[in-house]
């Protein structure tokens, strides 16, 4: 476990919308104009743009956009998929963007949930851990 990076999934999205609004600025958009040409609603547009979708109690919601939604919004923000992908963090997976994976994996199951642990606090990874190491020990005995 100690060969995983952490990544910080919220200022991630945060960043990601940052550079939204700088790309959407670009063009003299509102937001409400930008949403529109990406046929999604605005409240969609403005979760991705805040990097938050909801709170539920203490549990801040992340955004967690479809690749349809993604290339719409490239599409808005006259961006290519891939760079919008990149900013997003996010690679296409099989060439047709029909897989939704982060920019570190999506070639392997290891991979793949190797990503998801990633994307965990640090409390939430050592508890993974600790579930694994037992795992791990049941399967010697």
């Amino acid at each position: 476990m100690a060969s995983l990076k952490a990544v910080d999934e919220a200022q991630r999205w945060i960043d990601f919308g940052h550079w939204m609004v700088a790309q959407r600025d670009r063009l003299g958009l509102r937001r409400r104009e930008a949403a529109r040409r990406a046929k999604v609603a605005e409240s969609v547009w403005r979760d991705l743009e805040t990097g938050r979708k909801q709170s539920i109690g203490a549990i801040k919601l992340l955004p967690n956009p479809s690749i349809d939604v993604l290339r719409r919004v490239a599409t808005a923000l006259e961006v290519s998929f891939e760079e919008l992908l990149d900013h997003a963090g996010r690679v296409s997976g099989d060439g047709n963007g029909s897989a939704s994976h982060t920019r570190s994996g999506g070639a392997s199951p290891g991979t793949a949930l190797s990503v998801k642990i990633l994307r965990l606090g640090d409390r939430d990874r050592k508890i993974v851990e600790m579930l694994v190491d037992a795992l791990l020990e049941d399967d010697q005995d």
